[in-house]
């Protein structure tokens, strides 16, 4: 069954400018943003209750709302917004949880089921584990010097405008995570691999990733296979249980720097890179080991023939900000773009073409056709956007469970829930 869409309708949005307990500036303070899991249907007005977890600065806020049941009859796209966030619009908010002299850059959200109900990045590299019912974080592992704390910390004497890009990532069973930031030197990166389950915040092992300043994004493919990406285009896929050097690599200098990839919770296999020239490609990783190993052509010394499945791009050379795969669609990607406009892209037309077994006819090229076929729906946020408002990294979120609801915090504060209008074609 494939999925139409209606690239100007919604099949629902609604938006929130939330107002807070504390008087701040909201549109010079660093946001992020994130779906819970939480799901409660109420059949008496056809509806699901979820909730967004949003930070501005140090603070972290749940904020409840309700979404529409999809009925088994055809959607009709929506004209005007809806009514989502009725339950706390106008009232003051107050934050669930603070990391106190931090700046928050990243949530997730690993729900009731766990001892931590939140894993949040500060700007500077730092995790904090958080739960419900305690505001302050309950493990942390300090990446910068600091106010006196009670918590057991990992400092490193760093410069602080050496850790503004950091990240981190959970392995599937949540038991692993890798975090990236820069060493503050110009010769090489750090990737830490962090306990989360029998010692959470606890230090594994620490791998140096020579010749980069910095390693911006790391994915989890599995539960010990992730990749790291780094300011030399390159990205370094590794073991989290053998030694401190990659399995293999992909280096892809041709379209400008490497800005941004995510990796597929549903396939375990596909991946997306993003690049500052607005060019997005679909990568398979076998295809990519593959290649490492395969001496044909190469007896010379020449560098593996790493091919993409597919590639694309952002109209206007658009630059890749952020990059995220659907956590209930194998073939569902988001991208966003240095403008803050938001594009959904259907991979299912590209992978119909694609033989793991014949890569002589790959790349896909961004033919017509193909931008036509993949690139499904563009949101832009309207007329209230203007040209110095920017899109960042984590502003932008699938919800786990819902298909389709995608959630995002705008430069200037405010919040929007929406789903492409689609229908389903036999």
């Amino acid at each position: 069954m494939t999925k139409l869409y209606k690239k100007s309708s919604y099949e629902y949005i609604s938006s929130l400018r939330p107002k807070f307990q504390a008087r701040v500036d909201v549109s010079s303070i660093r946001k992020s943003f994130a779906f819970s899991n939480k799901i409660v249907p109420n059949k008496d007005d056809n509806t699901l209750g979820t909730s967004i977890i949003y930070s501005q600065g140090s603070d972290i806020y749940e904020i409840d709302c309700t979404i529409p049941i999809e009925s088994k009859k055809e959607p009709k796209p929506e004209s005007e917004y809806g009514d989502a966030f009725t339950g706390v619009e106008g009232k003051p908010l107050a934050p669930k949880w603070v990391y106190q002299g931090e700046t928050v850059s990243k949530i997730s959200y690993l729900g009731s089921g766990y001892d931590t109900t939140v894993l949040v990045m500060s700007q500077n590299g730092s995790l904090g584990w958080f739960k419900d019912g305690i505001k302050v974080p309950f493990h942390i592992v300090q990446e910068m010097m600091g106010p006196a704390t009670s918590y057991s910390a990992i400092h490193s004497h760093v410069r602080p405008g050496d850790l503004a890009v950091s990240d981190f990532s959970l392995s599937f069973d949540n038991e692993t995570i890798v975090k990236s930031q820069s060493n503050g030197t110009e010769e090489e990166s750090i990737l830490k691999i962090v306990d989360n389950a029998g010692k959470p915040s606890e230090i594994l092992r620490t791998i140096r990733v020579p010749g980069t300043n910095i390693t911006h994004t790391v994915r989890f493919f599995d539960n010990h296979l992730f990749a790291s990406c780094s300011d030399d285009n390159v990205l370094r896929f590794w073991d989290v249980r053998t030694g401190d050097k990659p399995l293999f690599i992909l280096s892809d200098p041709q379209n400008g720097r490497l800005t941004a990839f995510d990796s597929s919770t549903v396939t375990n296999n596909l991946f997306v890179t993003g690049f500052s020239t607005g060019i997005v490609k679909l990568w398979d990783v076998r295809a990519v080991e593959t290649a490492t190993t395969d001496l044909t052509n190469r007896q010379n010394g020449e560098d593996p023939i790493q091919k993409e499945i597919a590639n694309f791009y952002h109209s206007g050379g658009d630059t890749v900000a952020d990059v995220q795969f659907s956590y209930t669609s194998p073939y569902d990607v988001v991208t966003v773009g240095g403008s803050g406009n938001i594009y959904h892209w259907d991979m299912e037309y590209a992978m119909s073409n694609y033989d793991e077994a014949d890569l002589g006819n790959l790349p896909q090229e961004a033919s017509e056709e193909l931008q036509a076929q993949t690139l499904k729906f563009l949101h832009t946020g309207g007329s209230r956007r203007t040209a110095q408002q920017k899109g960042f990294r984590n502003t932008v979120a699938y919800h786990p469970v819902v298909d389709g609801l995608v959630g995002n915090v705008d430069d200037d504060g405010l919040i929007s829930i929406y789903k492409p209008f689609t229908v389903n074609s036999e």
